[in-house]
């Protein structure tokens, strides 16, 4: 069985870096972490008082892994799954968030 560590960089390399596509409703992203994400998570990177694209674009590789794995492994309790499904909802979990848990159920 692979780590959460383990699962959480396979994602990280299928994220790619920084986009900020307008026809993406996500908005800005980097390492697979939008900017909406990161303003619930409060992480004003840059120190101006507001939390943009600008903040996105300095998020690391190794921030946006501990954020995959605090808040779309841990905090959702997916350890609590069958370990062979772990992956998977962890990786719908990154770029679905609650709806992960949804689709599962359907």
């Amino acid at each position: 069985m692979q780590t959460v560590q383990a699962i959480a960089q396979d994602i990280l390399a299928r994220e790619g870096e920084y986009l900020n596509d307008p026809d993406d409703p996500g908005g800005a992203t980097n390492h697979g972490v939008t900017v909406h994400t990161m303003r619930r998570l409060g992480l004003d990177l840059n120190g101006d008082g507001v939390i943009d694209a600008d903040d996105v674009k300095v998020l690391t590789a190794q921030r946006a892994l501990q954020i995959f794995i605090d808040e779309y492994f841990h905090k959702p309790k997916l350890d609590h799954l069958p370990s062979p499904v772990q992956a998977s909802v962890f990786d719908m979990y990154v770029n679905a968030g609650s709806n992960a848990v949804k689709i599962l159920q359907r």
